[in-house]
């Protein structure tokens, strides 16, 4: 048991960003679209308050090519950019979904992008509360 090594956050993102890359090379080989995850950060969920807040920076993305979805309990964000590439144009394509922990209230979800960070807040719905039924017996 020695021999094991705990690796660090930033070990395994370092790791997860050489595999996209590697990835997205492969398909630039090919003439596919790209995968540009290595471009964007981890998406982060906080709880604030009665509000989920998801952060995930994008670097110098045009919002303009960001989608944001919220549906089920899933928030879904997607973009899609195409850039010149001399004789041809590369299409890049990013996806990130996760689930959510709770129901949001989807009417009142805002997203704002501020210096290359995409911020969420997912305004969570009230918890039902039950009530407890006597059984009767006949």
């Amino acid at each position: 048991m020695a021999d094991l090594k705990r690796w660090s956050k930033d070990e395994i993102s370092r790791m997860r960003r050489e595999m996209d890359k590697l990835f997205d090379d492969l398909c630039a080989d090919f003439d596919l679209p790209v995968m540009f995850c290595r471009m964007a950060g981890d998406l982060d969920l906080i709880e604030e308050g009665d509000t989920l807040v998801a952060r995930l920076e994008l670097g110098n993305m045009d919002p303009d090519d960001v989608d944001v979805s919220v549906f089920d309990r899933h928030l879904l964000i997607v973009a899609n950019t195409v850039v010149d590439a001399g004789k041809h144009k590369k299409t890049h394509t990013f996806r990130k979904e996760i689930k959510l922990p709770c129901v949001i209230r989807t009417d009142e979800v805002e997203a704002r992008f501020n210096d290359g960070v995409l911020e969420v807040r997912l305004p969570k719905c009230p918890t039902g509360r039950g009530q407890t039924i006597k059984i009767i017996q006949k």
